[in-house]
C-alpha cells in the first residue's frame, strides 16, 4: 500500500477536492512521468479524451502541475458559445502511512428502547 501516487485535485466553487489517486508501479521517476502525462492528457470533468478542449499546463514545482482546461459549447437558443474553465492540480506524492478506518458500530439502544 505504501508507494508513489499521482494526486489529481479539482477546484469547484473555490474549493479544492481530491478527485483521483493514481497508484504508480515503480519509484518517484515513474510517478513524475505519469503526473506530467496526466497533466497533458486528462480530459475535463465529464468529458472524454476525444472532446476538444484548450489546455495550459504550468509546472509549479518539480513535483506539481497546475492545469487550466477550457471548453466551448453552444446551448440551444444562445447567440454565442459559452466557455467553461476548469483548474486541476496534479501532484506527485509518496504514501508514507496508512491507517484503515474502523467502521462505526450500530447505535446503542437507550433506556426506553429507542
Amino acid at each position: 500500500m505504501v508507494g508513489w501516487y499521482v494526486l489529481v485535485e479539482r477546484v469547484k466553487y473555490g474549493e479544492w477536492s481530491l478527485v483521483d489517486k493514481i497508484s504508480v508501479e515503480g519509484g518517484e521517476e515513474e510517478a513524475l512521468a505519469r503526473a506530467e502525462e496526466t497533466a497533458r492528457t486528462r480530459p475535463p470533468w465529464g468529458s472524454t479524451a476525444s472532446d476538444p478542449c484548450g489546455r495550459l499546463v504550468f509546472r509549479t514545482s518539480p513535483t506539481s502541475w497546475l492545469v487550466e482546461l477550457t471548453e466551448s459549447s453552444w446551448a440551444k437558443g444562445d447567440k454565442s458559445p459559452t466557455t467553461y474553465t476548469e483548474h486541476l492540480n496534479i501532484r506527485v506524492a509518496e504514501l508514507v502511512h496508512v491507517q484503515e478506518l474502523v467502521p462505526a458500530g450500530p447505535p446503542k439502544k437507550g433506556r426506553f428502547g429507542r
